[in-house]
């Protein structure tokens, strides 16, 4: 499967990380490079800018856009939402309960 053909917009980074590394899916070298990039790294998507996101991996911010649309996204900032949802869902889970008890109640 080729970059131009139109694939589904992924539901998790799991999934999307299956995308990139599928044998299917080809993207050109730089694309390949844009995408690897934000699975190691999804916060320069998360909270960049298109432009800081093609600085960060060397490429034109269009290969960005480029990248957005190969992997099944119709905009950077569909892409952006995505992986800020990511994170949010990571963060969510690393983060310990806090007990409702105060720490002076639990202890009498």
């Amino acid at each position: 499967m080729s970059a131009q053909q139109t694939l589904h917009k992924p539901n998790s980074v799991a999934e999307l990380k299956g995308m990139i590394t599928a044998a299917g899916l080809r993207l050109p070298e730089q694309q390949e490079r844009v995408a690897r990039k934000m699975l190691a790294q999804p916060d320069i998507v998360a909270f960049g800018t298109i432009s800081s996101v093609a600085g960060e991996c060397v490429v034109s911010p269009s290969t960005v856009v480029r990248v957005a649309n190969a992997l099944g996204f119709d905009t950077f900032r569909e892409l952006k939402c995505f992986f800020q949802q990511h994170l949010r869902s990571i963060s969510g889970a690393a983060r310990p309960a806090i007990s409702k008890t105060p720490p002076s109640a639990a202890t009498h």
